[in-house]
């Protein structure tokens, strides 16, 4: 970092002492106060039980979370397993281990299997782990046009106003009009990469760092390109340990062969949901809690340490240099990426046109649309829905997100389901605005006690639209939608 950051200062004094936590303090410039309310409130300081923990996700609820839970000391967050649920975390010392299907492998190497990703333009046809694989596949040609002055940033800017990309990350704002306000911007100027992926059913952002990293880092280094950032930065969920290696191998080689435009460095995630809220990053980076700033300003005026900041999803950026390869393909396919879970015969990551109808989304991936009780679209912040004929695209009735799909048969307790989900806001709020931890908890209390009060749920609605970020604001959207299920059954 151009200043020395909190968080990374104390990464490397693991585990922590008190004089550890003082000399990260130090070197961070920070008061030793500061420093202890960070400690205090990221889980990755705090002593961790050692045993077997359960992933828990939508899925692992869905079959049963009580016998999964049988010889385990608790429950994990969500990790991205979706598609291998159940998983399971186990701590020994300092090691850590995902296990699945009874096979156990370490954080350091563990990656989604290859195997679940589905498609053309987004998803590699095989691993690119390497520089010489990512260009025999046509990548870096965009990269290596801008470093010969053949790409120039308005062109770029341009470009991607022409084939409309809106953020991949949920909120589906126009790139454009994002990377063009930093641009405007004094000097210096930050990218920042958000692959801090914690929303329960997707796992997109995942495979494509742990699979496809030099696609990400040349949509990265383009986009720093065009704004004229002065560095870019990769914010990796801290879990990601094998994603995170291979993105520093990959800076590594791109550096060597003359094609990093931008300086780049990995920054970890301070490990919670909120961390995805990009003004909450933009706090954990300085080395505070990660809480949501007010807004305006927006983080293109005043973003990281006061600089114009772009902040990107992982998946947006990747689209890119696909984008730069032939415009009108791009937009005649649009192409977005699904994690779809539960209930089907091949769950996995699926490359799909926006406006693929959900019920062909689900028969891609082996569902059977008749035969499922509804879907949970969009993950935690989304809602419950059997419109099997709706188009998967932004800015329509129900909320796309992300792009999670996961599938429910017949005979799965839904609110078994949205009380997990309920359980993860609850957990995950960080606190600062009191709608949300208020709200979230008392609804975490009704969906225990299955109340289907749709008065009750439209006061919880009001209470929690008053939050500061879209965690609070979208908490309750599964809760109402699932009683709309129920009264459409």
């Amino acid at each position: 970092m151009e200043k020395p950051g909190l968080l990374p200062l104390l990464d490397a004094r693991l585990p922590l002492t008190e004089e550890g936590v003082a000399e990260a303090a130090r070197l961070a410039g920070v008061s030793l106060a500061q420093a202890w309310g960070v400690v205090r409130y990221y889980p990755r300081y705090g002593e961790v039980r050692e045993g077997r923990y359960l992933v828990d996700d939508p899925v692992a609820r869905a079959r049963g979370i009580g016998s999964l839970l049988e010889g385990t000391v608790g429950t994990h967050p969500p990790l991205g397993l979706e598609a291998l649920a159940p998983a399971y975390v186990r701590v020994e010392g300092e090691e850590r281990w995902v296990e699945v299907g009874g096979r156990a492998e370490p954080f350091a190497t563990f990656r989604l299997p290859f195997a679940l990703g589905h498609g053309r333009k987004l998803l590699p046809p095989e691993p690119t782990d390497t520089l010489e694989a990512y260009r025999a596949q046509g990548g870096l040609r965009a990269l290596e046009a801008a470093r010969k002055g053949d790409l120039t940033p308005e062109a770029l800017l341009k470009a991607v106003e022409e084939a409309g990309l809106l953020g991949r990350g949920g909120a589906a704002f126009p790139t454009h009009l994002k990377l063009r306000a930093v641009a405007r911007g004094e000097a210096p100027r930050y990218l920042v990469v958000n692959g801090d992926e914690s929303e329960p059913g997707n796992f997109k952002d995942r495979f494509l760092l742990e699979h496809h990293p030099f696609l990400v880092l040349e949509g990265a280094l383009l986009a720093g390109f065009a704004v004229g950032a002065s560095r870019v930065y990769l914010y990796i969920r801290e879990e990601f340990q094998a994603a995170i290696r291979g993105l520093k191998k990959a800076i590594g080689a791109l550096e060597e062969a003359g094609l990093l435009l931008v300086p780049t460095e990995v920054f970890q995630s301070g490990g919670l949901y909120i961390c995805g809220e990009e003004t909450a990053l933009l706090e954990s980076m300085e080395g505070r809690r990660a809480e949501p700033r007010l807004k305006p300003p927006f983080p293109v005026e005043k973003g990281l340490w006061g600089r114009p900041t772009a902040v990107q999803n992982v998946e947006t950026l990747a689209a890119i240099p696909r984008i730069l390869e032939g415009l009108e393909a791009w937009r005649r396919e649009e192409p977005k990426l699904f994690s779809i879970s539960g209930d089907v015969a091949a769950p996995g990551l699926y490359e799909l046109p926006l406006g693929t109808p959900l019920g062909e989304a689900l028969r891609r991936a082996g569902g059977e649309p008749e035969g499922l009780k509804a879907v949970l679209l969009g993950g935690a912040a989304g809602v419950f829905t059997r419109d099997f004929a709706f188009p998967l695209r932004y800015r329509e009735r129900l909320p796309l997100g992300a792009g999670a799909v996961v599938a429910f048969g017949e005979g799965v307790d839904l609110w078994a389901v949205l009380e997990g989900l309920a359980h993860f806001f609850q957990e995950e709020s960080c606190g600062k605005c009191f709608p949300c931890p208020l709200g979230t908890t008392v609804q975490l209390a009704l969906v225990q006690r299955r109340v289907r009060d749709a008065r009750l749920v439209e006061d919880l609605a009001s209470t929690l639209k008053g939050s500061l970020c879209g965690l609070g604001q979208s908490a309750y959207w599964a809760y109402r939608s699932l009683l709309e299920v129920e009264g459409a059954a």
